[in-house]
């Protein structure tokens, strides 16, 4: 069947006059203690302690240069147990009471408690003190009149001085001995940076790499021991929390095939290298060998960098060579196999940011930096391959100084943006430990997706098999790839990752059925760095997933040069399909009692939206239409002095096949809609439990339903706009209007007769509410965001001509529209 280029529209949207969002919600108030009294007096003299040593705090903290207006100490609020807390949105450097941090634990096998850890000035203890007799005072009769900060005091249990523990946010078995020099992750209010820096050149504490900054924090690398540490904490009046360190960790297997050095040059010798203005995957990784034969043509010399001086440019370890390999041809077995021309079609470009058994070391978001920074002195475009994870940084779905880092360098200041594609990592196995078969029954649920795959703005890869050449193999063709990770664990709030799978390779079941072991035959042929005995090699595992992943987002962009990066992995996802084995999975789900919605959720969480299928990631087809839409928005305006509101959404009337589908009748269509942005990151919001705040702002998308006008549909997603009633039914797809807008890339698929599709080419996008719109000095309302849309209808009747119908409806003029491609 003919192939032909997708249709992309710009700038089609119609803006709203005025917007407000029907999303309403409220955290449940905490019930009332059993004496209100009684309990104001345990609080005010928690309170009155911790004010009578503050003189200490002060003497300390006028030493480093802290201004007598932040003079302070730390304390942590408790609360009850199973109860809720209201500290507040306050940022970390809020007048008088900063909230600093905001976590859920087990203290005590009673059941959770939420402790919110903050820095108090004296006025802001007094002030709490005040509050806390107008709490004691406040009468019943009186509902409407309730002092400041009732429901917090109404949910706390008591307050207490803060301590190295109640600092460390990460895994508590991580959390470094008392008497040991360990390496800190350091995050402090950059309003007190001079205060801080002093402090540490006064305890003559070491600092590795350099000030990672993000809103209000400021990030880096100190080594000390626990007493040193909370010297600094009290002294410094500026630390916000602490983690582990990390730096990049590539994790590979390397199974040498026994390939002949003759094979190599042959195809060498057919290799047709990219034009020099061709896109390139810049391979974030260990280094590349660029000696080895099939590299040479694409990977110049001055294309290799160093993130540290001193590091390997060509690759001490081997992984970032691989890597290399199939970026740049997929698996080598399929051009190996052939006789013709092999024309990659993009380039390589590499930066070492992992240098395994040297001793000198870079934080992972150091790394990050500096090779973007490198890099990007030559203007080209790049899809950034980052098969390596930060271990020892959390694996729960939190944001961390390096996913952060991530999405901060991906949204980068919004208007050009950067398409990063990340690993989500892999179990942890050696020849010791190899893998267990009862975590692949599982799904790897106990093992989470690493860091810094969670990030928002990442297109994250897990891996699957299609490699099934023998019996006794653990993966079935289409399921999970043995040793990849998923975020099965994770709380469901954060965002679906992964976003897609790749090929992965498969394991052999060792005797005894317990454990697996890679199997050669089954894996990913790629390039060596040991050129001279062996200059092809097998790889693996999410690593391989992720670089065959930048391989198609990069020939993505080679095909359609002036798509943006949003766009890129829209459409990346959008061409994605479960395989038969996953949807086998789905159904076993259900018939254990799951409803499709949950089987489909409990699916995301292994595979994301399965296998890009690549004649459908490239081409549309006569029967199988993509839309591509880029437009922008303004999220917020100013109302006078109430501060910041959401400010317009936006309406897309997308040219319809509607004769088709009229043709089409009773006959079964998919539509696959897919929302991508890019957000500037605020970690310190997460961290202080309001992961609604991280992101700077937030989209989310419908489109009308069966039976319903345009008006209906307006008024349904905008609380300003009024329509007769609404009784329409979204029935149909995978995921629904209420599960589908999480993170920055909402995917959803709608199933049904074709009729039901005629007229439902309304498609609304609206804003909800980032930290920009918490911050007025930052002046949200003029800032204007990128977003792209991906609209595909498929049929299985090939003879429906869903293309063509399209094309003439954009060439007619009805619509304002450019379409490109080769």
């Amino acid at each position: 069947m003919a192939s032909h280029e997708h249709i992309l529209l710009r700038n089609i949207g119609v803006a709203s006059k005025s917007f407000k969002s029907p999303d309403t919600g409220r955290s449940p108030q905490p019930p009332p203690p059993h004496d209100r009294k009684a309990h104001a007096r345990r609080l005010k003299g928690n309170l009155s302690a911790l004010r009578a040593d503050l003189q200490a705090y002060a003497d300390s903290q006028r030493r480093f240069g802290v201004p007598d207006a932040n003079l302070g100490r730390p304390i942590t609020l408790v609360s009850r147990v199973d109860t809720q807390l209201a500290p507040g949105k306050g940022n970390v450097d809020s007048k008088d009471k900063s909230i600093l941090g905001v976590r859920r634990r087990w203290t005590d096998g009673a059941g959770p408690r939420v402790e919110a850890r903050m820095f108090v000035t004296e006025a802001g203890l007094d002030r709490l003190i005040g509050q806390l007799e107008g709490y004691a005072a406040w009468r019943e009769t009186d509902p409407g009149n309730r002092p400041a900060n009732f429901w917090l005091f109404a949910g706390a249990e008591e307050f207490s001085p803060s301590s190295i523990e109640d600092y460390w946010n990460d895994l508590q078995e991580n959390l470094p001995r008392a008497s040991a020099d360990a390496e800190w992750e350091v995050w402090t209010r950059n309003s007190m940076e001079r205060p801080f820096e002093a402090a540490i050149a006064d305890a003559g504490l070491e600092v590795q790499g350099t000030v990672t900054r993000f809103v209000d924090t400021n990030v880096r690398n100190v080594i000390g021991t626990r007493r040193q540490l909370m010297r600094l904490i009290e002294e410094s009046a500026a630390v916000v929390e602490l983690r582990g360190a990390s730096s990049f960790v590539a994790h590979d297997m390397d199974l040498p095939p026994d390939l002949r050095r003759a094979q190599v040059m042959e195809l060498a010798g057919r290799i047709v290298a990219a034009k020099s203005d061709s896109p390139v995957v810049t391979v974030l990784d260990t280094g590349v060998n660029r000696a080895n034969p099939l590299l040479s043509a694409s990977l110049p010399q001055n294309r290799c960098h160093v993130a540290r001086s001193g590091w390997d440019r060509f690759d001490s370890n081997g992984h970032g060579t691989k890597m290399a390999g199939v970026a740049l041809f997929g698996d080598l077995a399929v051009a190996l196999a052939g006789s013709g021309p092999v024309q990659p079609g993009i380039g390589l470009e590499s930066v070492t940011v992992s240098a395994p058994g040297n001793p000198a070391k870079l934080p992972a978001r150091d790394a990050l930096r500096k090779a973007i920074e490198i890099v990007e002195v030559q203007p080209r475009r790049r899809v950034y391959c980052l098969a390596a994870t930060a271990v020892g940084e959390a694996e729960d779905g939190r944001p961390t100084s390096t996913s952060a880092t991530l999405d901060s360098l991906a949204f980068n200041g919004g208007d050009t943006t950067r398409l990063f594609v990340a690993a989500v990592g892999n179990v942890t196995t050696s020849a010791s430990n190899p893998y267990r078969v009862m975590h692949y029954a599982m799904n790897n649920e106990d093992h989470g997706i690493q860091s810094p795959a969670q990030a928002l703005n990442a297109l994250s890869v897990g891996a699957v098999t299609s490699k099934c050449s023998t019996t006794n193999l653990l993966a079935a063709s289409g399921g999970l790839s043995p040793t990849s990770r998923t975020a099965q664990a994770w709380q469901v709030s954060h965002p679906r990752k992964p976003d897609i799978v790749m090929e992965g390779g498969n394991h052999f079941i060792a005797a005894g059925g317990r454990t697996s072991i890679p199997h050669v035959p089954d894996m990913v042929v790629t390039t060596s760095r040991d050129v001279v005995n062996r200059p092809i090699t097998v790889t693996g595992e999410t690593s391989a997933a992720t670089a065959a992943a930048s391989r198609l987002a990069a020939l993505t962009l080679a095909e359609y040069p002036e798509m943006r990066a949003e766009t890129v992995r829209a459409l990346m996802v959008n061409a994605a399909r479960w395989t038969p084995a996953m949807i086998a999975q789905r159904n076993g789900f259900m018939s254990a009692g799951m409803t499709l919605l949950r089987a489909n959720e409990q699916l995301l969480k292994s595979f994301g939206w399965g296998v890009p299928d690549e004649d459908r990631l490239f081409y549309s087809a006569q029967n199988a239409l993509t839309l591509v839409v880029e437009d922008t928005i303004r999220p917020y305006r100013r109302k006078g002095s109430s501060g910041i509101r959401l400010n317009e959404m936006k309406t897309f009337r997308l040219p319809w096949p509607r004769q088709a589908l009229d043709l089409l009748a009773a006959t079964p269509v998919e539509l696959r809609c897919t929302l991508s942005y890019f957000v500037e990151p605020d970690p310190n919001n997460a961290a202080r439990d309001h992961i609604e705040l991280y992101p700077s702002h937030r989209l989310k998308f419908d489109l009308s339903r069966f039976g319903e006008t345009d008006d209906q549909a307006e008024a349904r997603f905008n609380d300003d706009l009024e329509a007769q009633g609404n009784d329409a039914s979204e029935a149909g797809w995978d995921l629904g209007f209420r599960y589908r807008n999480r993170g920055t890339l909402h995917n959803d698929v709608w199933s049904g007769p074709a009729y039901q599709l005629r007229d439902r080419n309304l498609i609304m996008v609206a804003p909800n509410h980032g930290w920009w719109s918490e911050r007025q000095a930052s002046r949200p309302e003029d800032r204007i965001v990128n977003f792209s849309l991906v609209v595909s209808l498929s049929t299985p009747d090939v003879t429906a001509d869903l293309y063509a119908e399209v094309l003439a409806l954009v060439g007619s003029g009805r619509v304002t529209a450019k379409v490109t491609g080769r």
